[in-house]
């Protein structure tokens, strides 16, 4: 059976009223892009240090029992022989050991790190994202159990001991509805960086949560450009963004203000409105994959006489969805057109602009602009004000250091060409200018090793 949309399901979903006149925006129930809301009140999450302990133990599908110090120390005692008289002081030693100061546990390893609680939804929503979209969940999950078991071997007796007494409950995750993978551009890359962040007890505790930062952005970044261009996104394609370096100087002739920031800001405005198209367009009468705007396409390259039979199923959707808004004069003068890429695209940018229209002249804008400022919150880890020219893609010292580390790894040395290239596999572009930035800023560190002047004749040695 092909694509087959259902309006009573999708007067169900939007709470349509009985005369077809008002309507609910409610998006994520039948397909699942960002983990946002559009509510003024919602803080962004900016810190993910709150959710990597739910980030792990959903990569192994677990659950943490929390102990408190008192609970843990019983359990150790259990297993322990203590002299007599020093109860107290063995109670003191596990309690600094494991606990901070607020009786946090400290985490030294992944089992510690995984009992970590997410007390926040909007941060528990995120955590869950990253798991859906940054790579394959059997896959991930294999580089957890290796590394914890790995660590287990490496630690002390009292730690092993005490991470025996840590358990877990199994999470059944066959009925969540998971977010939708956009773009396996990055996919590769953090995949590879992730088993390299786990190898070692030490690059885990100090570039674990980084890591998931760079590539929340970064993933989120590519998924929003790939929306922009509908039923002509390449799944497997990293959109050019272009980066500068922190220290240099900028211009609005570089790439980095007209293919930087700008680009993805202005693409990011519109999310919310492609968060309900795409919703509306998985309001199936039967069980169906959640479908984006490039599986249409697949779909249709497939069997191009399906191109009519999808637009039709989609117009009286759409059709419902504009009658019910009855407060956007902006939208009512909007009008069907004829599109030379085919009747689906042109009836999903009628359907999308109807959405867009209504949100962006009218009192839903609130909302509407709250869930793009989710993501345009979090941007600010890697933006810089440059004066006119306004807020650029910015590259640190510290997140420079970083990638270089990610993408060299335990290779003695790699060609500064082949950096480069490893850069613009995880999302990050740079011109001219910035890489001969880049350059000399090895060269500072004395990374560089150098045969000629040529890039294929320079090489960047590890970071150490």
């Amino acid at each position: 059976m092909g694509y087959q949309l259902d309006l009573a399901i999708f007067k169900d979903t939007f709470s349509v009223n009985d005369e077809g006149t008002r309507l609910k925006h409610s998006p994520g129930k039948r397909f699942k892009l960002f983990p946002y809301i559009a509510n003024n009140n919602s803080e962004a999450i900016t810190n993910l240090n709150s959710l990597v302990g739910r980030y792990i133990n959903h990569v192994v599908r677990q659950e943490p029992v929390l102990l408190t110090p008192d609970e843990l120390i019983t359990k150790i005692k259990e297993d322990t022989e203590i002299e007599p008289g020093m109860d107290k002081l063995f109670a003191q030693v596990v309690r600094n050991m494991f606990f901070d100061a607020q009786n946090n546990i400290r985490p030294i390893n992944l089992k510690m790190l995984s009992q970590i609680p997410c007390a926040e939804s909007n941060a528990c929503k995120l955590a869950d994202y990253l798991v859906d979209v940054l790579g394959d969940a059997d896959f991930l999950r294999e580089k957890v159990r290796a590394a914890a078991a790995k660590v287990e071997k490496q630690s002390n007796v009292l730690e092993k001991v005490a991470a025996s007494k840590l358990t877990f409950s199994p999470i059944n995750a066959t009925q969540v509805l998971h977010y939708q993978r956009l773009t396996n551009a990055v996919k590769a890359p953090f995949e590879s960086d992730f088993s390299y962040i786990l190898e070692a007890r030490n690059r885990t505790r100090d570039y674990l949560i980084p890591l998931l930062e760079f590539y929340y952005f970064i993933y989120t970044a590519q998924a929003i450009l790939q929306l922009r261009r509908f039923m002509e996104g390449e799944r497997d394609v990293c959109i050019p963004l272009y980066f500068c370096l922190e220290w240099e100087k900028t211009s609005q002739n570089r790439r980095c203000f007209s293919q930087g920031w700008n680009l993805l800001l202005e693409a990011t405005k519109s999310i919310f409105a492609h968060a309900v198209v795409l919703e509306i367009l998985n309001q199936f009468s039967e069980n169906y994959n959640p479908v984006d705007y490039i599986a249409l396409r697949q779909l249709i390259n497939e069997s191009p006489e399906q191109d009519h039979l999808i637009a039709e199923e989609i117009k009286p959707l759409t059709d419902a969805y504009r009658k019910a808004i009855t407060d956007c004069p902006a939208m009512s003068e909007l009008v069907r057109t004829v599109s030379a890429d085919g009747e689906t695209a042109a009836e999903i940018r009628f359907l999308f602009e109807s959405v867009r229209i209504q949100f962006e002249n009218t009192v839903r804008s609130r909302a509407y602009n709250s869930y793009a400022d989710k993501f345009e919150e979090y941007s600010k880890k890697y933006l810089k004000r440059r004066g006119r020219s306004g807020m650029m893609l910015n590259l640190s010292e510290e997140t420079l250091i970083f990638l270089t580390k990610i993408c060299i790894k335990d290779q003695e040395k790699m060609r500064l060409n082949d950096v480069f290239s490893e850069f613009e596999k995880r999302g990050v572009f740079l011109d001219n200018h910035s890489k001969s930035e880049v350059m000399h800023y090895y060269e500072k560190l004395n990374l560089i090793e150098k045969k000629s002047d040529s890039g294929d004749a320079q090489y960047v040695k590890r970071i150490l």
